[in-house]
């Protein structure tokens, strides 16, 4: 018997695709009762036509982020840009109260790599953290959950 509870666990292959997480074929989508769907969205969703049919800001897809990795070289200005771009991103979770803060480091880590870390500090005590590791060249790194 199939448990649906909390949101489909969402991946994201080297393509930059999402598709729904199964831990095997013809078994029930793997779950989370974390944010981790709703930071894929939020920091890799470009304005799309999917904004007219939102029903408020939080819902709608609105993140700099990509256009900040997009043909970018590893710099201070980019991690700078992407620290931004990510809060600026995840923002509506806190005006929706789904966090009460959010905070994003940014670290180059060598000549073609530079990490961000988002720490979420949600309205139910149960803090996250998610790590993106960028490589330059990449388009759509993808965000790790803070085990």
């Amino acid at each position: 018997m199939a448990t649906y509870t909390g949101d489909l666990q969402i991946i994201m292959d080297e393509g930059g695709n999402y598709d729904i997480a199964f831990p095997e074929e013809n078994a029930q989508p793997l779950m989370t009762n974390g944010l981790e769907t709703y930071v894929q969205l939020a920091v890799y969703g470009e304005d799309c036509w999917q904004n007219a049919i939102a029903q408020n800001d939080a819902e709608k897809m609105t993140s700099e982020f990509p256009e900040v990795i997009r043909r970018n070289l590893v710099t201070d200005k980019t991690k700078n840009d992407g620290i931004k771009a990510i809060e600026k991103a995840l923002a509506p979770a806190v005006k929706i109260k789904l966090a009460r803060k959010i905070s994003v480091i940014g670290e180059i880590k060598t000549a073609n790599r530079i990490d961000w870390q988002i720490d979420i500090e949600r309205t139910d005590n149960k803090n996250e953290r998610y790590y993106i590791n960028w490589e330059k060249g990449a388009l759509n790194p993808n965000i790790v959950k803070a085990e």
